[in-house]
């Protein structure tokens, strides 16, 4: 009863606000042009957060994403900076194993566990969210393992630069969830975050790969519509493996 009641003044406040925005419409096309004129100014509902008012094909892709920005770039870093936390990085330090071998071992590693949980993540897409494949599939399929690996290197990055499980479990929750949940228009377009924070939605990685999904399983678009986000994610990838491996560089002994 306490839910139905809630449901209902949620229900009336909204009808409330929009017959008075109507009202003040009204009001103000008499003021300015008199009662016997067509008004100048027509009110309009305009929803933000799911302008086709379809649930499942808004929210399904954002949670297929925000699943895969998680999870595997967390296990990276608390895996990476376990080693750094009871000094058992230090065998690699002093062993002919190369920064490069170091780190491509442990990215392919979370690499993999990126795509099985895509694999599971799509089962559920295309069965409960009743989603499926929209035109040319290659480009999701290449920024898909790209994005697998951009996020494995995010972790791995993380791990190698904080040597505490704690941070880096921070680091990645502020990049893999938080950025990527709120500035990356997968609860809300981008064009309605705040001018003073909207830049930094071109910043994070996981933007790029909701709109690459999106494009695969609503829209149809293909590589003329998302080569260069598909790009961008290879770009932000690669930066990722460059900080790690200029970190895990310097930490090398030299024989």
């Amino acid at each position: 009863m306490g839910v139905a009641a809630e449901h209902g003044r949620r229900v009336d406040d909204r009808v409330a606000t929009i017959g008075g925005a109507a009202q003040i419409v009204r009001a103000y096309n008499v003021r300015a042009a008199g009662p016997e004129a067509t008004g100048a100014v027509r009110a309009a509902v305009r929803f933000w957060y799911n302008p086709g008012l379809s649930s499942k094909k808004f929210y399904g892709p954002g949670i297929f994403v925000l699943g895969i920005s998680m999870f595997p770039p967390l296990l990276a870093a608390l895996a990476m900076a376990r080693e750094s936390e009871q000094k058992t990085i230090l065998q690699v330090y002093v062993s002919s194993i190369s920064a490069h071998e170091f780190l491509l071992g442990k990215i392919l590693a979370f690499t993999v566990v990126a795509l099985a949980e895509c694999a599971s993540m799509l089962i559920l897409l295309f069965t409960y969210f009743g989603l499926g494949l929209a035109g040319d599939p290659t480009p999701f399929i290449v920024g898909t393992l790209l994005y697998a690996l951009c996020v494995a290197t995010f972790g791995t990055m993380v791990g190698a630069t904080v040597s505490s499980q704690v941070a880096a479990m921070q680091v990645v929750s502020l990049g893999g969830f938080l950025l990527v949940f709120l500035l990356s228009g997968l609860i809300f377009p981008i064009e309605n975050i705040p001018a003073g924070l909207r830049w930094i939605s071109h910043l994070i990685w996981g933007r790029y790969y909701i709109e690459v999904v999106r494009d695969a399983l609503l829209q149809g678009g293909g590589w003329p519509a998302v080569w260069y986000k598909v790009a961008i994610i290879a770009l932000t990838g690669s930066i990722f493996y460059t900080v790690a491996w200029r970190v895990m560089r310097r930490m090398q002994l030299r024989t």
